[in-house]
Order: structure tokens, then sequence, then C-alpha cells
């Protein structure tokens, strides 16, 4: 599990309807862009928007598409009922590894329940785990906890280098999942990335991976550089995480060549200006050179 992976999106139709025909479409394309794999569910799709039914549809379907690259669903729920019964769904597919946010409805939740919680769900599945940690939306994972409990390793979404830190100075494999933290937890020792804008810009963050890789550091922060800079044309420092992922979603929806629709109910919907139209589009084609 090393590489540059994308938490796709989710596609949904105008009346909040999952468009699984555009989501396998999206998926096959981001494959196709040279991405090391689909980790669908997350945060960019939407999974806690997502009923039971629909994940194992999109499961099924992304299957298909994947080509021998890595499939790892996720599970955002507060339901260990839910989590379990997907476990058992996807016991015998091939899927790389499936991704756990820990249930945050109720808290507190100390840290011997917290390990409880991942054995119980490690115990359920012939599939590696990755603990998600993600404090702005759910329950801080420690990296004491972390090193305790029997998964691959952490999705570290805290937005903070010095979590990856932690976690791997406790021996704990990470994909770091802030973007712009990239080049800098991979220097550290992350094993690269579960990267949200990889599902705007596919080929241009899974060259950041490979040229670090490579040796190439210089190349690979400046085409970060880069990617946040077109961010910043149409993603307002004030959004929220969930407006940011609106106004991504529909800036793919104008660059990219599948359809996938606004995010569901009840997230704002964001708009482009004309003006912002012109600008994302004329750095694309700079981007894209």
């Amino acid at each position: 599990m090393e590489g540059l992976f994308v938490p796709q999106f989710s596609a949904f139709d105008a009346h909040n309807r999952v468009d699984f025909a555009a989501t396998k479409e999206h998926g096959a394309w981001l494959i196709e862009q040279g991405v090391n794999g689909l980790v669908p569910f997350g945060t960019f799709g939407e999974g806690s928007s997502l009923s039971l039914n629909e994940k194992r549809r999109i499961t099924l379907d992304l299957i298909s598409v994947v080509k021998g690259k890595s499939l790892m669903p996720t599970l955002i729920s507060n339901s260990l009922g839910e989590i379990w019964e997907y476990l058992e769904f996807a016991q015998d597919l091939p899927l790389t590894a499936i991704m756990v946010l820990p249930p945050s409805y109720l808290r507190p939740v100390s840290d011997q329940r917290l390990i409880e919680f991942y054995e119980d769900v490690a115990s359920r599945t012939v599939h590696p785990i990755i603990a998600y940690n993600i404090p702005a939306t759910a329950i801080t994972i420690p990296s004491s906890v972390a090193a305790r409990i029997p998964i691959w390793g952490v999705k570290d979404s805290s937005g903070v280098i010095e979590s990856a830190k932690d976690f791997l100075d406790s021996k704990v494999k990470v994909l770091i999942g802030s973007d712009a933290l990239l080049v800098d937890a991979m220097a550290m020792g992350a094993s690269g990335g579960i990267c949200g804008l990889a599902n705007l810009f596919p080929r241009q963050m899974s060259s950041v991976y490979r040229n670090f890789r490579d040796g190439k550091i210089d190349q690979a922060r400046a085409t970060v550089a880069a990617v946040l800079k077109t961010l910043s044309l149409f993603a307002r420092p004030d959004y929220s995480g969930a407006e940011t992922i609106s106004a991504i979603k529909q800036v793919a929806n104008l660059v990219n060549p599948v359809n996938i629709g606004a995010m569901r109910l009840p997230v704002s919907v964001s708009s482009l200006s004309p003006t912002e139209k012109e600008n994302v589009l004329e750095a694309f084609e700079q981007l894209n050179l």
C-alpha cells in the first residue's frame, strides 16, 4: 500500500440519487490517469451520506474497473452493526484494505474502548484495516492507540505534519490525507497519500509521488505548489471543509470528462462566477502543458 490513492467522489443526479454509472466511469478514468488506487466512501466521497446498499453496489462496480490496482473502501458510520454488515459483505472480495473511521456520535471515548473497537473490527475481516484519523470531524486516534491496535496503519487527515511524525515515530505506517503535506510526509517516511485533490488533478498528484520516489524532490514540490495555486482560484480561505469539497466537485465537472453532479443534501452547492470559470480553465491549460 504505497502510492497516490484517490478518495474518489461519489456521483449524484439532480434528485440526490447515486449516479452509479457516473461513479463507475469516474473511477475508471482516475485509474487511467495513473493513480495507484481508489478509496471510495471517504470524506470526498461523502461516505457518511451513503446507505449500506449504495456502498455495496459501488464496491462491486469499482472492482471491475481498478485493473489490478488498489481498492480500499472507507467505512464512515456511527453504527457498529453496519460496519459488521459491510465487513461480512466484503469478506471474499478482492480488496486491498478497508479504511475505518471510529464511531464518533457518542463522546467521549476512552483510549481503551477505541483499542477494543479496532480489535473487534480487525477480527471480523481478512482484509488489512487502515484507521482513519480526521480530528476535524471524528475522534482523534492518538499514536499511542494506533501503535497498539491490529491495523496496517493510519490515514492521517489532521492537517498537522507533527501528527504524521508521531505516528511514524511510533512505528505506525501513514498514508497522508493532506495534499499540501504530501511531500513533507513522504520525506518523513509516509507510504504515500490518499489525496482528495487527485479527483481533480490525478495525473499531477500521481506525478508528485513518482517524482519523489525517483529523487526529483524539487519537481514534486513544484507540482504540489501549482496544484494548490490553481485550487486558490476557486476555493476561498474562509470555506469550510464541505464547501471546499463542493467547489472542487463543481470544477471537476467543468474540466474532467465525467459529470459527477453536486454534493448530496444538505451540503450547500458551490457555483463559479464567469470570471472564476475563465481563470480556472486558463490555469488548467497551463497546468496540463
